[in-house]
């Protein structure tokens, strides 16, 4: 399976779990295709490509996002599930029994300086010495796809994903299992964040949802300090 890097981060753990292979991927489908394609020429069978902004890529039918085949895989779960005596909705519970809640706070904030997205960025970066700790939660890993790039968990610290000096991306795992992760807009005016908590198999949802806003609040006023650098909380939000 594969999903780009902004989506959560159940497959990943479902492929930890089960020992299937997964591979993170760049925003965006063509992406999410061409590592499909990759895969399924090394000899893979590519069951999911998925992007968090609701799109699906189901059994390897077309590499690319397609509502057709993803609401006749649909269809065809709906059926087998319910002649087992399931549904949908029970199944999901199953997952996040076994895999744990996955609650995200994905959101922007309006920016139309390019100095200040650049700013904000060189905050995080902190001089080349990543934080270990922000606003107390602890950091795990560090990944920015800026250039030329870092990646603590790789050896030679490269990240394994291509970098942009226009586009950078800088992803924060922390140990409490969430994962902050954010980025300019390429086409819009946006300052985007993508902030994710990961629930042990069992938390009740509400438990992790609560996890989540503590600390998305935490992250967001630490490492963009929205009032200093004059970000702009959209009205719809």
């Amino acid at each position: 399976m594969c999903a780009s890097t902004v989506s959560s981060k159940m497959l990943q753990t479902m492929g930890l779990m089960e020992g299937f292979r997964f591979e993170e991927t760049l925003t965006g489908f063509k992406w999410i295709g061409s590592c499909a394609l990759s895969l399924q020429e090394r000899g893979y069978q590519v069951l999911l490509g998925y992007e968090e902004a609701i799109g699906f890529s189901c059994g390897g039918i077309i590499p690319d996002k397609d509502g057709i085949s993803a609401i006749g895989l649909m269809a065809t779960m709906v059926h087998s599930y319910y002649s087992m005596g399931k549904t949908l909705t029970s199944k999901l519970r199953e997952i996040h029994q076994k895999y744990g809640e996955f609650v995200s706070n994905n959101g922007y904030y309006q920016c139309d300086d390019p100095a200040i997205v650049q700013r904000i960025i060189s905050g995080m970066r902190n001089g080349g010495r990543y934080f270990e700790q922000v606003g107390g939660y602890s950091v795990e890993s560090v990944r920015d796809l800026g250039t030329p790039g870092y990646d603590s968990t790789q050896d030679d610290k490269k990240p394994t994903l291509p970098t942009s000096a226009s586009s950078p991306m800088v992803t924060f795992r922390f140990t409490n299992g969430g994962v902050a992760q954010f980025r300019a807009s390429g086409t819009e005016p946006k300052f985007k964040y993508y902030i994710e908590m990961k629930g042990q198999p069992g938390e009740e949802k509400e438990s992790v949802e609560q996890r989540l806003r503590e600390m998305s609040g935490v992250i967001l006023e630490h490492l963009l300090e929205p009032t200093k650098n004059g970000l702009i909380v959209p009205s719809s939000l």
